[in-house]
């Protein structure tokens, strides 16, 4: 399935941070081989300055203009930016559904289906000017939320957790959408910083600290692909397996493995998911990490 190089490509990504940082691996393979596909979504808008090769567009400024129009799923727009009012959905095909990881599926889509020749695990995200990777030596982001509640660990543990880094002489430092800093409010009469910023601001906010703690959410892919170490905690093994941050340095925590039905898993995971397995695991990290930079 080649598309013709002097045809005009648009990439929709869909809504997730997650979903929209995997699908720019898409998009940066085509840039790879020679094509200049015009992107849509509000992740690659915001974060245009870390995709410097990328063309981002607003769907109103480019309806019935595009002859392919690629999207991972099915959106809104995508149907009225092609001439032909048709998309082509890579969930669809048969290779979104294997086993592998969600990157790894991108990968052979773009390999095997779109027969790309020069191919990369890589989505080209680029630190802009003026942004020191890992500058504040001592600085733990801690992403205590997520789109789906079901995934979000315990807030009284996530304050634990903040407390046994403090002693261990970090500064955990609490990041939320701006949405959502009224229900952290009080965490900032504790004593902890909590911040609630933009997304490209967020970006920088975690590439300038040294470490990434979070659920299991978009921020986790965004601090991979920065390259900070990460640890995501995960409710199953099979949601890990296909949704970690899988570019950078990154470990993954899940509750004890007691419970035989992955429905009872799911409902009791944050309780079997103790604050010391988490910081056992950040040691972990941080310990290879250090010997990794040592060498």
């Amino acid at each position: 399935m080649k598309i013709q190089t002097n045809s005009s490509v648009a990439i929709v990504l869909p809504p997730p941070i997650g979903d929209s940082l995997i699908g720019m691996v898409f998009v940066n393979n085509l840039v790879r081989n020679g094509y200049q596909p015009v992107v849509f979504g509000w992740v690659a808008e915001q974060l245009a300055d870390w995709f410097p090769y990328v063309r981002v567009g607003r769907p109103v400024e480019h309806a019935g203009k595009f002859d392919t129009v690629i999207e991972l799923r099915p959106t809104e727009q995508g149907p009225k930016l092609a001439r032909s009012g048709k998309t082509l959905r890579l969930a669809d095909l048969p290779a979104y559904d294997s086993p592998k990881h969600m990157v790894d599926r991108i990968v052979e889509i773009a390999s095997e289906t779109f027969e790309l020749k020069d191919v990369t695990r890589s989505n080209g995200l680029t630190l802009p000017p003026g942004v020191t990777c890992r500058g504040a030596a001592n600085r733990v982001v801690i992403h205590p939320t997520g789109s789906h509640p079901e995934k979000m660990w315990s807030r009284e543990k996530f304050l634990t957790l903040a407390r046994s880094l403090e002693r261990l002489g970090f500064q955990p430092s609490f990041l939320v959408a701006p949405n959502e800093f009224d229900a952290w409010r009080d965490a900032v009469t504790q004593g902890y910083e909590v911040n609630a910023l933009a997304l490209g601001d967020v970006a920088k906010w975690i590439a300038e600290s040294s470490w990434f703690i979070g659920n299991d959410s978009g921020l986790g892919h965004l601090a991979s692909a920065i390259g900070v170490p990460t640890v995501t905690l995960f409710m199953r093994r099979g949601l890990a397996r296909s949704w970690r941050p899988a570019w950078g340095p990154g470990e993954i925590v899940l509750p004890l493995n007691v419970v035989p039905s992955g429905k009872l898993k799911e409902r009791l995971w944050k309780q079997l998911l103790s604050v010391r397995r988490v910081m056992s695991v950040f040691q972990t990290l941080r310990n290879s990490n250090s010997t990794a930079l040592s060498r």
